[in-house]
């Protein structure tokens, strides 16, 4: 785990140097694309990491290349494809097994040989002797400590690592639920000391839900009531504290009952029953970050006076509400029904609104009231960001330009290069390769939605394939049910836009498997010629392991009209066996080409410090490849620990 936190964060631990430290330097380059800043002490041991991360052996996919496809007429591939799926009619698709579909070609074909292609995608890798590695790992755990939102999965399993090997030193963790996490882990009364009575009621949530009657064993007891006994007071709702006042009953612990006597939403409806909308924003705004989240709610009833009132009540303590808040009010258009997403046990939830709550929806801003709030707000995130302690001299690459503001990152599967939701990235040539592999995970299922000009979603999967929709320009190299298995698809972008596509969303949806069985992974890679070797670990621009309790995940998405991939990367909370193109409404936000102007990396550092020209005269250097030089600092934008911390 210690050289899986380094790598994927273009480090590389010291060990023995080899004596064939030049060969090395060069097989990491050649194969990989890997170059070093130390080669004269690379070993044997950072080849193999480096190895291990870029996953060199691939299970085999349906045909030997996308391209392949095209030595097949769609009369074959019909045949092949009714084939193959009889079986499943036949042995039932509760009986699936990687020994009954193993895939074999129909019809004997002798397909060609690709040859390996030229391309590469170069990334410096960093060697640090034990105590420069320490000191990173050091920092690492204290920027996952400072998170005020649940670490995803893979940044729940790198702390418990941190932790179980001293790099943790009891600092405070700023989000409770992963207070939550770690207490139930380990038992310790300082993550209890972290929590808040609402935290038990969250934490019976999550082990009986809404059931009235809760089957505590002994040792629900013994952890609850050591949970009981260490968290803070705070206000409760009514419903809080029924619940609250059940586990404590139920663990036999005597205390005084709650009540929701102290709540703040009865205060503030009981106001503005009244039409007291400014008293009511006073009693948000006294707890915690309520008024922020409740600034619509409040300003969709206040006239301009009242409203200037309320926004200057809005003291910034976490500025990820505020923008959050900023984010949702830019996109809000009234014309049409809102999504509501949400961020719950690592995977993203979400409401569309329906007609009928479209129909009397109240909290609706005035056009004026609306520009009035994106001015104020923005000035507010400016203001908070410019009074923090500088950072001193600092250089930003224009790339943070396209990136987006890691505001959520739960739902996010993490590996090589990823950057946060909403990020763009230049596709390089006229052509690419979208690939998903998966070790353990029976029967994995890649599909793309297309989106046309016209607003037309169109699914494809391997049936469309069959029938050749796209001709030569979309290629699937087949659907893969084996328990190891592959599937690629292969994109022309200039084709494709000719035929009046917008975009393309890659998605992956666990057919046999859940998202949680085995490794599964997925990511792209740019292609001068699609004729090459449909895998070449040097050739990767992106690559995501994907991981969580759900059959439904969106990767990425393809923009031809501005010739970018649009990092999506969100585990769904899906039950859905086939891709659905209804998840299109979940991320459109992020396709419109305008999104970054506004939510991006470089715009929010700009205010934290003096900008230089030239990287060599910073203290700090914002860049993907930049090694750093004497006391300075480097942050790339694939650092996701160290944005959100500065996001703060």
């Amino acid at each position: 785990m210690r050289n899986k936190i380094l790598v994927k964060r273009r480090f590389l631990e010291i060990d023995e140097p080899s004596e064939d430290a030049a060969y090395l330097s060069a097989k990491l380059f050649n194969q990989f694309g890997v170059f070093v800043d130390k080669p004269q002490y690379l070993s044997k041991n950072n080849v193999k990491t480096i190895s291990d991360f870029f996953n060199v052996k691939i299970p085999d996919g349906f045909y030997n290349n996308p391209q392949d496809l095209t030595f097949f007429s769609a009369g074959e591939l019909i045949i092949e494809q009714l084939v193959s799926y009889l079986q499943i009619e036949i042995n039932g698709a509760n009986n699936l097994n990687e020994e009954i579909f193993k895939r074999n070609e129909v019809f004997a074909k002798a397909l060609p040989n690709y040859s390996t292609g030229d391309e590469i995608k170069v990334r410096k890798y960093e060697l640090l002797t034990k105590e420069q590695a320490n000191d990173k790992l050091f920092s690492i755990t204290n920027d996952l400590c400072k998170y005020t939102r649940p670490w995803s999965i893979h940044e729940l399993t790198e702390f418990k690592w941190l932790y179980l090997n001293g790099f943790y030193k009891d600092q405070n963790l700023l989000c409770r639920d992963n207070a939550i996490s770690m207490f139930l882990e380990y038992k310790n009364v300082n993550f209890a000391k972290m929590l808040d009575k609402k935290d038990i009621v969250k934490m019976s949530l999550s082990k009986f839900g809404i059931k009235k009657r809760l089957d505590f064993n002994d040792e629900d007891k013994t952890i609850f009531a050591l949970a009981i006994k260490n968290v803070r007071d705070c206000d409760l709702s009514l419903s809080q504290a029924k619940k609250y006042n059940a586990v404590v009953k139920n663990v036999g612990i005597k205390a005084e009952k709650e009540n929701n006597e102290k709540s703040p939403y009865k205060k503030a409806i009981n106001l503005l029953k009244n039409g007291e909308v400014v008293e009511a924003a006073k009693v948000f705004a006294a707890s915690g970050s309520l008024l922020e989240r409740n600034l619509v709610y409040l300003l969709s009833r206040a006239d301009f006076k009242e409203a200037g009132e309320i926004v200057r009540m809005i003291k910034v303590d976490n500025p990820i509400v505020l923008i959050q808040t900023l984010l949702g009010i830019v996109n809000d258009d009234y014309s049409k029904n809102r999504v509501f997403k949400f961020f719950y046990n690592n995977r993203m939830k979400n409401h569309i609104e329906t007609e009928k709550e479209h129909k009397f929806r109240k909290s609706i801003l005035s056009i004026g009231m609306k520009e009035y709030l994106i001015k104020e707000l923005n000035n507010k995130i400016k203001q908070y960001y410019s009074s923090k302690n500088s950072l001193g001299k600092i250089y930003i690459s224009n790339q943070f330009k396209k990136i987006g503001l890691p505001l959520n990152t739960t739902a996010m599967g993490m590996g090589l290069d990823i950057l946060p939701t909403g990020s763009r990235l230049n596709i390089k040539a006229d052509f690419i390769r979208t690939f998903c592999y998966w070790y353990k995970a029976f029967d994995i299922d890649a599909s793309v939605i297309f989106v046309k000009e016209n607003g037309e979603k169109i699914r494809s999967y391997w049936g469309n394939f069959s029938k050749k929709l796209f001709g030569k320009y979309a290629l699937s190299s087949g659907d893969n049910r084996d328990k190891d298995g592959a599937e690629f698809y292969d994109f022309r972008i200039k084709e494709l836009k000719k035929l009046g596509f917008k975009y393309a969303i890659f998605a992956l949806n666990g057919f046999g498997s859940t998202l949680n069985s085995g490794e599964i992974y997925c990511g792209y890679q740019n292609k001068k010629n699609i004729n090459t070797a449909t895998w070449d670990p040097k050739n990767i621009e992106l690559k995501i392991q994907v991981k969580g309790e759900s059959r439904g995940y969106i990767g990425f998405a393809l923009d031809f009209e501005t010739n970018e991939i649009i990092v999506l990367n969100q585990v769904l909370a899906s039950n859905n066996s086939v891709v659905d193109t209804g998840i299109v409404k979940l991320v459109e936000v992020y396709l419109n080409k305008n999104f970054l102007e506004n939510f991006n990396m470089y715009k929010l550092l700009s205010y934290r410090g003096e900008i230089v020209g030239k990287q060599e005269d910073a203290d700090i250097v914002f860049d993907s490849d930049y090694i750093a030089k004497g006391n300075q600092q480097v942050v790339s934008p694939y650092n996701i620990e160290k944005l959100v911390n500065l996001l703060k």
